[in-house]
Order: C-alpha cells, then structure tokens, then sequence
C-alpha cells in the first residue's frame, strides 16, 4: 500500500487505554474527533490483556491496511510485533510516559498532528530486531537493554505516577545502590569485547528510559544496530555522566564503547536483567542473542 487520499486507507487503531497513567484513555474523543474530521475510515480496538494488541495488528482480514499505535512504548512493541507478521503498515500516536520509539521517527506538537501523520504520512521500511533468549524469541523497534539499563526499568514499574525522564531519574537513583556490574562477553559480528561491564544498550532507536540518548547516532533503516558498551564505574561517576546522557554526548567518555553491527551475542557470568522496547521479562538470563531484519516492517512517517 502506497500513500493515497486518505478514504484510499482503512485504519485500525490499538489502544491501551492503561497507558501514560490514563492519559490514552482521556484522549481518545479528541482522536475519534480529528479521525472523523479527516475521513478516515477506521475502527478503533481497545486492547484487553497483555499480547492482545499483537493479535489485533496480525488479524488475517482485510478490513484494514493500516494498523496503528495507540499507547506506550510497549503497545508499540506489541503492534510492530502484529504489524510484522501480518505484513500490514504500522502507524504511532504515542500517548505512554517514556515514548521512545516516536523520538526516532519525529516528535510532533499535537495529537492532531500525529493522527494526521499516522494516516497519510509517508511510508518507510524500517529494520526490526529480534531477541533470543530462554529459549524464546521476542521481536523489538526501539531496542534492548542489558544490565543498569533494564534494572531501571524494572524500577521505574514502581513508580507509575510519574512520566518521562522524571520516572526514570527517580529509577536510577533507587537502583544505583544496590546494583552491581556484571561480567560479560559480547560478541559483535567479528568483534569480541570481554569486561565487567555496567550496561550494555542495543538501539535500533535513538534512546530509551524516555528521552537518554543511549545511541544517538542509531538509524532506523540502516540493516544494522548500534551497541552502547558502559564499563564497570563508580556511583559518583555515573551521576557525573547522567547529563551528557541526556545529551547524547557520553559516546566520547572514556568508559563508553560505541559499536554498530548486525548481530550481537552476549553471555554473563551472573542472570542480568533485559528489557526490550522497556518491556522486562521475568527471569534475568545469562545469554541472549540479538539479530536484525533490515527494512522488514512498514512504518508511517
């Protein structure tokens, strides 16, 4: 499906209407409105339970082209994951707390905007990664963190009130004392890195935690992912680089290891925490293997 008029595209929206704290929930008449007022014909699918926006984005019907976001950047995850196998176009209106995917393909002002972008935007073939571990695959668009990274956000669960860099600055300081680096071995197609290593950031997005610009230089369609590799450091160091983060501009430190590859392989002496598109699993693992499928998913942008 090429861009057209917009009566040319059948849509469906997937709402979480838990996400961004009962924001989604709040602005769904105003979406509904700007929807009718641009003629588009739609159908809108709250989800009901985790997964479920997957099966609303791989339903085998076609009643609708497009499939589109409506939540954080888990129902992202989730759409992208339907969207990708049932090989429909996938659009973003991002009302979660964190939204970091939609700061890789443009933020926008209003909700008016990001409808009107997400039903008559162009469309661009993104590349889409996927995740392997406990003997399970997952897919991800935004990317997977390893370590600090993902125990934050498994911090940040406990603190659903805020939004945001907020949240996650409040996650940071809470398991800044009680986390310890790990020992690993990351492979990186033909390159071997073996330290004990603080976090590792694998983007195919731009950043994470809602707005730390982990991998700032990442590209959303170049068939590879970037890796951002922090060695084992102290807490007052971590503190000190927190807003260089912010900035994207840690990839110089002498800590950081910026790497950009096809495949990634990563084995820890100790079960680490990993998130995906913020996502946490329940179990820490102590390997996992991550691929990219370039330009795989179509994306309005």
């Amino acid at each position: 499906m090429e861009p057209g008029s917009l009566s040319d595209r059948a849509v469906r929206f997937i709402v979480n209407p838990v996400s961004g704290n009962g924001r989604t929930r709040r602005v769904l008449p105003r979406l509904v409105g700007v929807a009718k007022k641009l003629g588009v014909r739609f159908d809108l699918q709250l989800t009901e339970a985790p997964q479920h926006a997957t099966e609303l984005a791989n339903e085998n019907t076609n009643e609708f082209d497009v499939v589109i976001a409506v939540g954080g950047d888990g129902t992202v995850n989730e759409v992208a994951t339907g969207a990708w196998k049932s090989k429909k176009v996938m659009g973003v209106i991002p009302t979660g707390t964190g939204n970091d995917f939609v700061r890789a393909i443009g933020r926008l002002k209003s909700l008016h905007e990001y409808v009107h972008r997400a039903v008559a935007g162009k469309i661009k073939a993104i590349d889409v990664g996927t995740v392997c571990m406990d003997n399970r695959e997952f897919v991800f668009v935004n990317g997977v963190g390893i370590g600090f990274d993902a125990e934050v956000a498994r911090e940040s669960l406990n603190f659903t009130r805020l939004k945001g860099i907020s949240r996650y600055l409040v996650s940071v300081m809470r398991t800044l004392s009680k986390y310890k680096s790990a020992q690993l071995t990351i492979r990186l197609d033909d390159d071997v890195i073996n330290q004990k290593s603080y976090l590792v950031a694998i983007g195919n997005g731009i950043s994470a935690g809602g707005g730390f610009l982990l991998t700032p230089n990442a590209v959303l369609d170049d068939g590879a992912l970037d890796a951002c590799i922090v060695r084992d450091v102290s807490i007052p160091r971590v503190l000190r680089v927190i807003p260089s983060v912010l900035r994207g501009e840690h990839v110089k430190l002498p800590e950081v290891t910026m790497r950009r590859s096809s495949k990634v392989n990563i084995k820890s002496e100790i079960p680490v925490a990993v998130h995906r598109d913020g996502e946490i699993p329940t179990s820490r693992v102590t390997e996992l293997d991550i691929t990219v499928t370039p330009r795989s998913l179509k994306i309005i942008v």
